[in-house]
């Protein structure tokens, strides 16, 4: 291999480690911080900020050293930087539990992640620059040669990360893959002494090992990465609900359900409402699977009635196969996003439920604008019920979702109901479920907690009717063209995200909570 080959390959694989580490950067952090609109900008901002510097520093000390050795020196360290990423996320808590903004959070976390390896990453292309292109006068052409290759790495590593690393062989096996990748290539521009490879493979070895000797959580009796989430099945103990057995997606709880078969009296409990606005419900469609409770819930109430559930990730249903019975019930899954499912069919729900969490607390957007409410109506028989169920508070400076949530929801159901789920104050964050009708006849909420104080568990399900509906003609309704869904959900997350990461880690950690 020539040299001017050496120096075009070496410009791929950085191109191509770069972008890897970039596009798997959002999936580290979820589990941590979610995966919203924050922390992808926070990790590109960063990512992009450490090689700017990288560009400019390595410029400076090649022109100043022009040796190999400092190439190799740029390579060993972005190396080690990259390697030391998933022990530092291991102290990714420490930021959790600060008393900040959770964006100023996720961009500290990002920094310390981050930072480092595009800095050293960064170095690399002023420094294979400076020996690839000896003649002056060939400068352009070999610049343009060398970031072509950068580029076509950077898409060989986007591809690769996305279809197969993530999903295949998991965050941590990729990044040590990466570490690797740039130190074999740093060794082909200087041969250091037996004594000091020894001492540089040590120090990656020990690196690459220390996250399986910190912060063993042995509760976690199922841990997976998708395509989509960090999957985790963990059973804990729980101070009103007893033993409990919860699906983490990222960050998010997004299913409880009880190991002694106890009711935990929440939102999923709501299935028998809806046989009070609609006398036959024969066919239910659910958008979101999570542990399909609220599925099997259906599936044991309304006898003989067809189930489908939508569920984008594969591996989310084959979790709740395994660890929460759900072969037991005779669910069909298909998998899809839930808006496309809708839009690709003609067919017709008795009920919808819409039950799909993105990051943290919120729905994704494009589940909750008034285009998805009309064509979810559009998939409804004449009397049929569509729910929707997300959190956020009633009242206070936390309600900016539900607000604009509410005004989106009547431009296409006039007849509709609300339920709470969750805290008493109503200043708090909680489950809250719109329920909307497809009909006419406008329905009394009195009439309608009287027939549901006769249900099973009726007493309860009553008190979760919201009566006096709250107004607010001035709330922003969402739209295809303009959903802020993160914006209207900073307030609550704000206030709300210490004491659920405080749940989350103690969970984690099988400390009773």
């Amino acid at each position: 291999m020539t040299k001017k080959s050496l120096f075009l390959i070496s410009s791929f694989l950085a191109g191509f480690s770069l972008m890897t580490v970039e596009l798997i950067s959002t999936r580290i952090l979820a589990p941590y911080v979610g995966a919203s609109i924050y922390t992808w900008t926070s990790v590109i901002g960063v990512i992009l900020l450490g090689l700017s510097v990288g560009n400019y520093l390595g410029g400076y000390l090649i022109d100043k050293y022009r040796s190999l050795k400092t190439l190799f020196s740029f390579f060993i360290l972005s190396s080690l930087f990259t390697a030391a990423i998933p022990i530092l996320t291991t102290q990714a808590q420490f930021f959790v539990f600060l008393d900040l903004l959770l964006p100023i959070v996720i961009i500290l976390i990002s920094i310390i992640l981050f930072f480092l390896p595009a800095v050293f990453i960064g170095t690399l292309y002023p420094s294979i620059l400076k020996f690839y292109s000896e003649d002056v006068g060939t400068i352009g052409l070999k610049s343009g040669q060398l970031s072509s290759l950068w580029s076509i790495g950077s898409i060989v590593g986007t591809f690769l990360t996305g279809f197969y690393f993530i999903g295949h062989i998991g965050n941590n096996t990729t990044i040590f893959f990466i570490s690797a990748v740039l130190f074999i290539n740093g060794l082909f521009f200087y041969r250091p002494k037996i004594k000091n490879l020894i001492i540089l493979i040590v120090i990656s070895a020990t690196i690459i090992y220390s996250p399986q000797l910190i912060n063993k959580q042995n509760n976690v009796i199922f841990n997976h990465e998708s395509n989509y989430y960090t999957i985790r099945v963990v059973d804990g103990v729980h101070n009103i609900f007893g033993n409990i057995r919860v699906l983490f997606l990222d960050f998010d709880a997004h299913s409880a359900e009880g190991l002694d078969g106890q009711q935990l009296n929440t939102y999923p409990e709501i299935y028998p409402v809806f046989s009070v606005l609609k006398s036959n419900i024969h066919n239910i469609l659910t958008i979101g699977g999570g542990s399909y409770l609220i599925a099997k819930n259906f599936s044991d109430f309304y006898k003989n009635s067809k189930i489908t559930v939508v569920e984008i990730d594969p591996a989310v249903t084959k979790t709740a196969e395994e660890f929460f019975n759900l072969k037991s019930y005779p669910i069909q899954t298909v998998i899809s996003d839930g808006r496309i499912f809708l839009q690709k069919n003609n067919q017709k729900y008795d009920l919808i439920f819409s039950d799909a969490y993105n990051s943290f607390v919120s729905i994704p957007w494009h589940l909750a604008t008034k285009e998805f409410n009309d064509l979810a109506k559009s998939h409804l028989t004449d009397g049929g019920i569509y729910a929707v169920n997300f959190t956020s508070a009633f009242y206070g400076k936390n309600s900016a979702f539900f607000r604009s949530m509410l005004s989106t929801f009547k431009k296409t159901f006039e007849n509709y109901q609300i339920f709470s789920f969750g805290e008493v104050f109503p200043t708090d964050p909680q489950n809250i479920i719109l329920v909307g009708v497809n009909s006419n006849e406008q329905i009394d909420p009195l009439e309608l907690r009287e027939k549901i104080m006769a249900l099973k568990n009726g007493e309860l399900l009553s008190s979760k009717l919201v009566i006096k509906k709250p107004l607010d003609d001035n709330a922003l309704v969402l739209t295809d063209n303009f959903a802020p869904i993160e914006k209207l959900m900073t307030p609550l997350i704000n206030n709300y995200f210490s004491r659920y990461a405080e749940f989350y880690y103690s969970f984690l950690k099988n400390q009773k909570i």
